[in-house]
């Protein structure tokens, strides 16, 4: 599960993008990050930033089509102002998660691996490669996956 204040920003960070649906922004996120949040968190999130003026919203048909106000807009580019103190943060705090895994075998300390290869790949001007890279490993996690539920495993 995302926290609600992450999913406050990708929220505002998709409808920099473009208007969007709630169940539009639930399926991007689900395919960006490959977790589906609840209508019941996105469709409240979405009124309350609208009624902070963040965001505006287009009635059409039985649809709401939302969209980033000026305000909005500026509130995002605050936050990633705030991006290398919330990284800065994250890593106090995935270092003390990986203390916690005892197992050098253990499948998700490759994270904090690939987070610095990602990092220093960005550094040297090299992130659509690692990006590719990276999109390609999770489409072929994804077919794996997919594989497994197909034989019933």
């Amino acid at each position: 599960m995302i926290a609600r204040g992450l999913l406050k920003v990708w929220v505002l960070k998709l409808l920099s993008g473009g208007e969007r649906t709630g169940y539009q922004l639930i399926k991007e996120l689900e395919r960006r990050i490959g977790w589906q949040p609840s209508p019941g968190s996105i469709y409240p999130l979405l009124q309350m930033l609208g009624e902070a003026g963040l965001l505006r919203a287009r009635p059409a048909g039985n649809k709401v089509y939302w969209s980033l106000t000026p305000e909005g807009e500026r509130y995002l580019e605050e936050l990633r102002k705030k991006r290398q103190e919330w990284l800065r943060e994250l890593g106090i705090k995935e270092q003390a998660v990986w203390q916690i895994f005892d197992d050098p075998h253990h499948p998700l300390r490759v994270f904090p691996r690939l987070a610095h290869l990602v990092r220093k790949a960005f550094s040297r001007g090299r992130a659509p490669q690692a990006l590719a890279i990276l999109e390609e490993a999770a489409e072929k996690l994804s077919r794996l996956i997919e594989g497994e539920d197909e034989r019933g495993h």
